[in-house]
Formats: structure tokens, C-alpha cells, sequence
């Protein structure tokens, strides 16, 4: 195959059925932040790397994309939104009055190794909400991401539901170093439970923390979880933050979602900067997760912007994988005959109704115009002669 037609590793082209699903996603997405006061920003597809490490940790340097500039400066293409959306507020909006609610839909870029529904370049759509606390405001934010799956047509799907206090105040009662901490932690996001097994029975950590980490992965359900973890009564934190859970799970029953809501003590998510409330959406015919966010307090303050915050960020690829067999395109119209004048007239009257048109540049004969028609989903001919 010629060189000059490849393009990179971990990349795609996106064809058109695929756009149309995609722009349905962002439109309806769109829709409904705006409905909910929420406004559009658009921040640069590349940042400063002490910016996004400042946000989302060093960890994440072995996923960037890192360039120089012609001065020098360190770059690195965006893996996500939020520390960008961080750092604008910071630098443009500290003066406008609290809370702020923004979206945003941009690609990001991480260096991972590529496969189904994970690419090195995605899409996304999002939301913050900057300088609200509390149970209310973490109960709006999830409220949107479970109104905006039912928007764009996904019927059978859940939002997870933990609160990262819990497991945080579970492992520092442990006293475990940096390192098997970073590796616990791993194994109870990755549900590992034999490799998870194995690790806390190689470490000096009192037996009954072990049996609760051990359990936290397998803790998915209603309210009665909550009574299954081992520890809690005993970790003054880890209750509070239990309690916080609890407040936030009553909210999202008076906004009416929580049909879709489960507790999994095993969501908590992967970057550095949530403190609290952390969530993903998950349809069952997907093994990968649709939508993650939480509440991170802490980040702002990187930018001299101390304000709590909390947010969510849909994959549009992934969802995009989800709804590609249940998205029919609108009807269409071929307009052809032997009389331009006549045609072009019916193209815009149809045009103006809102269809979408073709015209026949060719002035091709009607049995031609029939058989491109069979080919073309939707089609349907329109011959004026």
C-alpha cells in the first residue's frame, strides 16, 4: 500500500454516515447544556505541559503527546478538557459571578495503545459547574449526563455511582507507600480481584482493611451496599463521605433519574484531581464506559482560582459506536428531468420544506437516475421532463 495513504497509528477518518451520528450526538448534547444555562467556551487544542501537569498530575505524562515550540516552551497536545476549561476560567472569568456553568466539545489526544473504542484522537462533550457545593449541584451535573444519553436515543443504560472520599480514607488508614497504593488503586478500578488478592496479601496491612479493599471492586447495587463495606464504622472519613454519597443519591431521586443510578465502590476514576463525587455511564452493549466524571475542588486552586467544581465528559466515538445501527438518515431527494429551470425550482421549494436535495448536474435519463436511487439509502427521485 502507498505510504502517502496511510495516516497515523491510532487515528481515523470519519466517513459520512459516521458525521451525521456524531453532529446528532453534539446537537442534541448542545441543546441540552444550553437548556440547563449552561454556555459554549472554546479553549486551545494545545496547552503548556506545566499546565496540564499542574491539573491532571505527572502520572499522565506517559499518555501526552509533548512537542517544543520554536522558543523553547514545552507543548503537549490536550488528553482532556477539564484542566483546560480550569485554566481558562481562571485567567478570564474570576470575575464573573459564581456559579459558572460551561460546556465544551473538542478532540483530545492521548498516547495509548489503540483498539476498539479507544483511539489516540477522540471527541468530546462536556459540562463544569464552577463554584457550586454541595449535593444539589453533583446532583444537576449527573442529572445532565443521564438526560443527555436519553437525548441522543440510548434506552438500557446506567450511571455508576462512588464517592472517592471512601476509598481514599480507607487507603491512608492502611498506611500502604505511594507506589502500592498507585497499584491497589489500579486493580480495584481494573475489578483485578485475583491480582488485587495477591497484593494485599504480600503487604503488612491490617487484616480487616484487606478484606474490605478487597471487597470494594465487587460492591455494585442500591442502597444495601452501602451496609457491606467491612470497615466503615471505623474510618470517621470514609462515613462522611458515605453520608455525602447518600445526600447526592436522595437529590438525584427528586430530579427523577434515579432509575438509571447504581453505587459501584469501585468507580474511581483515573486522574489525579477529583475529590469527591466520581461517576461513568455505561450502556450494556458496550464493554467500555460512556461518559465519567466528579467533583474536583482542588483544581482550580492550581490556577489561583480556589473554587469547587464538579463536571462530566460524554466520548463521543464510544457513543457513537452505540447508536450507529439505530440512526436512519433523513429522507432524501435526487431531482433530475430535461428541464434545469423547472429542476432547480423544485430543488429550492424542497430545500426551503427542509429536505435535502441533489440535483442532477448530469441531466442523466430517468432509468439511470432510478438505479443511482437504489444505491443511495433514503433516496427518493424526483424526474421533471
Amino acid at each position: 500500500m502507498m505510504k502517502n495513504r496511510e495516516i497515523p497509528k491510532g487515528l481515523r477518518d470519519l466517513l459520512p454516515d459516521e458525521v451525521k451520528i456524531k453532529r446528532n450526538i453534539e446537537s442534541q448534547a448542545a441543546g441540552l447544556f444550553m437548556r440547563y444555562g449552561y454556555e459554549e467556551v472554546i479553549t486551545p487544542a494545545f496547552e503548556y505541559l506545566e499546565v496540564i501537569e499542574a491539573g491532571a498530575g505527572s502520572n499522565i505524562r506517559q499518555e501526552l503527546f509533548m512537542f517544543m515550540d520554536r522558543e523553547g516552551g514545552i507543548l503537549s497536545l490536550r488528553p482532556e478538557m477539564t484542566v483546560s476549561i480550569a485554566r481558562l476560567a481562571a485567567t478570564h472569568l474570576q470575575d464573573e459571578p459564581l456559579p459558572l456553568r460551561l460546556y465544551y466539545m473538542g478532540n483530545v489526544f492521548r498516547h495509548v495503545q489503540p483498539q476498539k473504542a479507544q483511539y489516540r484522537e477522540f471527541w468530546q462533550a462536556g459540562i463544569e459547574l464552577l463554584g457550586a457545593q454541595g449535593p444539589i449541584a453533583d446532583a444537576e451535573v449527573i442529572t445532565i449526563a443521564a438526560r443527555t444519553l436519553a437525548a441522543i436515543g440510548l434506552l438500557d443504560f446506567k450511571i455508576s455511582l462512588n464517592h472517592i472520599g471512601i476509598f481514599n480514607s480507607i487507603l491512608n488508614d492502611s498506611n500502604m507507600n505511594p507506589q502500592d497504593q498507585t497499584r491497589v488503586r489500579q486493580l480495584v478500578e481494573r475489578k483485578d480481584l485475583v491480582a488485587l488478592s495477591q497484593v494485599l496479601d504480600s503487604l503488612p496491612v491490617n487484616e480487616r482493611l484487606k478484606e474490605t479493599i478487597a471487597s470494594l471492586p465487587v460492591l455494585h447495587g442500591g442502597l444495601e451496599i452501602i451496609d457491606k463495606i467491612p470497615y466503615l464504622e471505623e474510618s470517621p472519613k470514609a462515613s462522611e463521605a458515605v453520608s455525602e454519597l447518600l445526600k447526592i443519591y436522595e437529590a438525584l431521586n427528586t430530579f427523577g433519574v434515579i432509575e438509571h443510578i447504581v453505587l459501584d465502590m469501585g468507580v474511581l476514576r483515573g486522574l489525579d484531581y477529583y475529590t469527591g463525587i466520581v461517576f461513568e455511564g455505561y450502556s450494556p452493549d458496550l464493554g467500555y464506559g460512556l461518559l465519567g466524571g466528579g467533583r474536583y475542588d482542588n483544581l482550580l486552586g492550581q490556577f489561583g482560582f480556589p473554587c469547587p467544581a464538579t463536571g462530566f465528559a460524554l466520548g463521543l466515538e464510544r457513543t457513537a459506536l452505540v447508536l450507529k445501527d439505530t440512526v436512519d438518515g433523513p429522507t432524501r431527494y435526487l431531482v433530475g428531468g430535461t428541464r434545469l429551470e423547472a429542476m432547480v425550482e423544485k430543488c429550492d421549494e424542497l430545500r426551503t420544506a427542509g429536505f435535502i436535495v441533489e440535483l442532477d448536474t448530469k441531466m442523466s435519463g430517468r432509468d439511470e437516475l432510478q438505479k443511482l436511487c437504489a444505491r443511495k439509502a433514503n433516496t427518493t427521485l424526483i424526474y421533471i421532463d
